[in-house]
């Protein structure tokens, strides 16, 4: 088993940010959620990096992905609150899966639900304190005015509350579902292409 060699590392850590980067412009809505909230396959290039380099390579590719996006498109409320908020979201779904994976050197079961499960109430706590409030305040809109947008799709999301858990929280949970069972399967095929007597799946 060999070891990839820091120019190495930098060198995959910088195609798979370009790839993420040209991915993240494709995105396709959702039937029955908000125009706003679209779905894009950038977090899978993330998911490769921290399977097969580790979970810091992950994050680091979600981090130059968004940091390219917003030199290069700006953010429609001034501050890179969407840039951010794709960022905490990207790092968390592939970095606790590529955790799992490096610290247990395959991947239980256990490691899926529990890595869904953390990333499901980290974005819950994160949209409901800091993204969603953050988005209000630069946009210079109510609290009743915002959730108006999610209540013409939901009648379940008559409040705040109510919109993170019946709008947010589905389409997150949504979002790492197509991004782990499309990356990982992927990623973990690449890994034993590279590390050919390393075991990926419990039996």
């Amino acid at each position: 088993m060999t070891t990839p060699s820091k120019l190495q590392r930098m060198t995959t850590i910088g195609i798979l940010s370009a790839i993420s980067v040209l991915l993240y412009y494709i995105k396709f809505p959702v039937p029955f959620f908000p125009p706003f909230l679209t779905l894009d396959v950038s977090d899978i290039p993330a998911l490769v990096g921290a399977i097969t380099l580790g979970p810091v390579a992950g994050i680091l590719i979600q981090f130059l992905k968004n940091i390219v996006d917003y030199i290069s498109h700006g953010s429609y409320v001034g501050l890179p609150v969407g840039q951010i908020a794709n960022f905490l979201s990207g790092s968390l779904m592939v970095g606790l899966i590529g955790a799992f994976y490096h610290f247990r050197k395959k991947i239980h079961i256990s490691s899926y639900i529990l890595s869904v499960l953390l990333f499901i109430t980290s974005m819950y706590l994160l949209n409901y304190y800091f993204i969603l409030p953050s988005i209000m305040n630069l946009m210079g809109i109510s609290e009743a005015q915002y959730v108006e947008g999610f209540t013409q799709f939901n009648p379940m999301a008559t409040d705040f509350t109510t919109a993170v858990l019946f709008v947010i929280l589905p389409f997150n949970l949504i979002k790492v579902a197509m991004v782990y069972s499309i990356g990982l399967p992927f990623s973990l095929r690449l890994q034993r292409i590279i590390q050919p007597g390393r075991k990926n799946l419990a039996a």
